[in-house]
């Protein structure tokens, strides 16, 4: 299943330059999955996987950095590929909407979390690979933030359905939910169902956390004194400012930062410029429906 990238003026960015933090991280995976390989072929990746993919014996030795290394690591190319699309199709989204800082904060918390609760409910066997975690946690993330634009997911790599992310949202939680009763639990399944609930779970409170609340306006009272009397009246300020220029000047400013983008990545975007750039596609949308 494949999510299509539907918004019209981010389109140049789905071919990897190298400029942000989600390319980055599909190099990384790709990099340490060919290690991988090598490993397996002259020397087996038996080690490795005991080094860097996360299991109660590893942690018993010491070895707490498997919390976030296991993401590094995949089963094989298909477990990896499903990943790589997720990361390419979903976190780019993510990280377009959060700051680089809180991208990574969302990283590295999701998959700790996965790991952690995967621990909880598989001390006795098994060991956790794939970056499945941080996918779900992004997943969720955009599905609340962004609940009634419509994507366009191609099912089965065939047919083009069309649905709402809330609706998909639903449908994901309740199968691993159901994996995880009915499959994780009961010893039946590989899937680590309990690391991808952990990923959904960072992904909620992300989206509800401090950290996204939008700021209130202040307001500050300003006394004046007429012929001995004095008059109050009060003055409104607030740090969010609309902006009122034409819709050329608009138009000229979206440009600049879309060039920007283009040159630099996602990641040299300041607050500001990403705010105006989502005002622009909420307007698009607007006037779409």
């Amino acid at each position: 299943m494949e999510v299509l990238y539907d918004r019209p003026y981010m389109r140049k960015s789905l071919t990897p330059n190298f400029r942000c933090v989600t390319d980055y991280l599909i190099f990384t995976l790709i990099a340490f999955f060919l290690l991988q390989t090598f490993f397996k072929i002259f020397d087996g990746d038996r080690r490795l996987l005991e080094f860097l993919g996360t299991s109660f014996n590893g942690l018993k030795s010491g070895f707490v950095w498997t919390f976030f290394t296991y993401s590094l690591l995949h089963e094989g190319v298909l477990h990896l590929l499903f990943n790589l699309l997720g990361i390419h199709f979903i976190a780019r989204n993510v990280e377009y909407i959060l700051s680089t800082k809180k991208y990574f904060e969302l990283f590295f918390v999701s998959t700790f979390t996965g790991s952690f609760l995967w621990v909880i409910f598989n001390s006795d066997f098994g060991l956790l690979l794939g970056a499945s975690a941080f996918v779900m946690a992004c997943l969720t993330y955009f599905c609340l933030k962004k609940p009634n634009d419509p994507i366009t997911f191609l099912l089965f790599f065939i047919l083009p359905v069309k649905l709402k992310p809330k609706f998909l949202l639903m449908g994901v939680l309740g199968l691993e939910l159901y994996g995880f009763i009915f499959g994780e639990l009961q010893n039946s399944s590989s899937i680590a169902h309990s690391a991808h609930l952990g990923g959904m779970v960072v992904g909620l409170l992300y989206s509800y956390s401090r950290f996204n609340l939008p700021r209130f306006p202040k307001f500050s009272f300003k006394f004046r004194g007429t012929q001995g009397r004095i008059n109050k009246s009060f003055k409104y300020e607030s740090k969010y400012t609309i902006n009122k220029e034409s819709d050329r000047e608009a138009e000229i400013q979206i440009d600049k930062i879309l060039d920007k983008i283009n040159e630099n990545g996602f990641g040299s975007l300041n607050d500001d410029e990403k705010r105006l750039l989502e005002k622009a596609q909420t307007l698009f949308n607007d006037k779409r429906k």
